[in-house]
């Protein structure tokens, strides 16, 4: 009864920190100067990090795939942009496929003409989860660069650092009685492309 409380409590948390980035969104968009809209696409590797406390090393296992979505890149001044991002993504391991959408919110910070660093941070949702020790919902932290081909299309690397914890409540057990707490976060590295209309 209480963890079914927790989780849903944690949902409620969830929904509104999706809310509170949404009105981000719309505060940014109002404040800027001038928006594109455009569409991106590339290869997702999601890469789950786990480590149980008191016993050093870390184990993790990753997975490849796609993502496709849609983002707006909103002007913030001479050299400075924020680009919000709504993605679906989708990878496979062992005959097993995993699905989740992705909220990138990068500030960018271009160093010459064409080519910009970024930073930000990344929400993720993973669909059809069935494990209820793991939290649907996460926190993380991306930063990468892209480089401007021409007006339209641009080549995209990210990597994305898991921030919360996904498994708060999952504990192992040892012969001798003892418990200890499992963590675990996820990771994404994607390279891509986005076309801008």
């Amino acid at each position: 009864m209480f963890a079914a409380e927790s989780k849903n409590c944690l949902k409620m948390k969830n929904l509104f920190s999706v809310a509170f980035l949404f009105a981000i969104f719309f505060s940014v968009k109002s404040y800027s100067q001038s928006g594109d809209y455009g569409v991106t696409a590339g290869y997702n590797n999601f890469i789950l990090s786990a480590s149980v406390d008191q016993i050093p090393g870390s184990g993790s296992d990753g997975s490849s795939g796609y993502y496709v979505g849609v983002y707006g890149d909103f002007d913030l001044g001479d050299k400075f942009s924020i680009q919000p991002e709504l993605q679906f993504g989708q990878v496979f391991n062992n005959g097993e496929t995993g699905e989740m959408l992705l909220l990138p919110v990068m500030f960018k910070y271009y160093l010459v003409d064409r080519f910009n660093i970024q930073a930000g941070p990344v929400l993720d949702l993973i669909l059809g989860n069935e494990e209820e020790e793991i939290n649907d919902f996460g926190l993380g932290f991306g930063f990468g660069g892209a480089f401007d081909i021409n007006e339209e299309l641009s080549l995209t690397t990210r990597y994305s650092v898991g921030i919360t914890n996904r498994t708060p409540d999952l504990t192992a057990s040892t012969v001798l009685g003892g418990t200890f707490d499992i963590n675990s976060r996820f990771d994404f590295f994607q390279v891509g492309l986005s076309y801008k209309f």
